[in-house]
């Protein structure tokens, strides 16, 4: 009899585009999907992938089961949110996903505060840029950046992110002494191609030079050592004591800030407890995430 929950490791490795994503995505390790896919295809007496060194390519079978296991997907997790609708008990696993730029000064005193008051709901918190499932249960609550959230999820938007430009004090004095100096770098993303943002033209626009990065953790670091100038998260940058914003006072909104769960778990006791805490924690300091001065 074939296991479901094979399946599940299958349907990962296809939405993550390797089994090495789809390890972090379960919170697994790599030998443990590896063996669950293994075990899938040894039921089903035929290779779901050819394996190629580290990179896996699904076969023509393999391609033909991808609607039919999507398909399991859903009406697996239409029943267990069925199951968890009616649920009153303040206790059990709750997982919330939150965009790591809210994982520092932002969150860390709500959930303080929530799990002080709720010890008995056991909370798993996953920092990551990835926009998790929670129609497949991938997390229960989400703190998103978002301007459109999908039509499934219900919540509320707390805030609206803001941005400013952040530099170390040495390259602040420069910039002091020399308001138009175009040797002091710039640090943006890697996904904006070879274009400059509007905020270095708007701003900068004799910066001769520009650095890009793919993680906001990395443009923070070269920021304080000195390396440039990055526009970044207020909420992200302003408790940082080695960086400055530049000018004080510039602000530029950016993404929605928004707490969402899914509607089928809007009467779920422990769900609608943390979510209405989070909403009312963070609507007390956006002030702080909208970068106020």
């Amino acid at each position: 009899m074939m296991d479901w929950d094979h399946v599940r490791y299958f349907l990962q490795v296809v939405r993550s585009g390797s089994v090495s994503r789809a390890a972090r995505r379960m919170g697994v390790n790599q030998t443990t999907v590896s063996r669950r896919i293994a075990a899938l295809e040894e039921n089903l007496g035929t290779h779901l992938f050819e394996r190629s060194g580290k990179q896996w390519l699904i076969t023509g079978i393999g391609e033909r089961l991808i609607d039919a296991a999507e398909k399991m997907d859903d009406d697996a997790n239409a029943f267990e949110r069925q199951v968890l609708a009616d649920s009153q008990e303040l206790s059990g696993l709750l997982r919330v996903t939150v965009a790591d730029v809210c994982t520092q000064h932002l969150i860390m005193p709500v959930i303080q505060a929530f799990v002080s008051r709720y010890p008995d709901i056991d909370l798993e918190l996953i920092a990551t840029r990835d926009e998790l499932n929670l129609a497949a249960r991938e997390a229960d609550i989400a703190l998103r950046t978002t301007d459109e959230p999908p039509p499934n999820l219900i919540g509320k938007r707390v805030a609206r992110l803001g941005y400013a430009v952040y530099a170390s004090e040495k390259i602040v004095r420069q910039l002091q002494a020399a308001p138009d100096d175009g040797s002091v770098p710039c640090i943006t993303w890697v996904g904006d191609g070879h274009t400059r943002p509007a905020w270095i033209e708007k701003n900068f626009p004799n910066t001769r030079r520009v650095y890009r990065t793919t993680e906001l953790g990395l443009m923070l670091r070269m920021a304080e050592t000195g390396l440039g100038m990055a526009q970044m998260p207020c909420v992200f940058c302003d408790h940082v004591p080695s960086l400055r914003r530049i000018p004080a006072q510039y602000v530029e909104p950016g993404w929605g800030l928004w707490v969402l769960s899914h509607v089928d778990l809007r009467t779920t006791a422990r769900v609608r407890i943390f979510r209405d805490f989070l909403v009312r924690e963070l609507e007390n300091n956006r002030a702080q995430i909208e970068g106020g001065v």
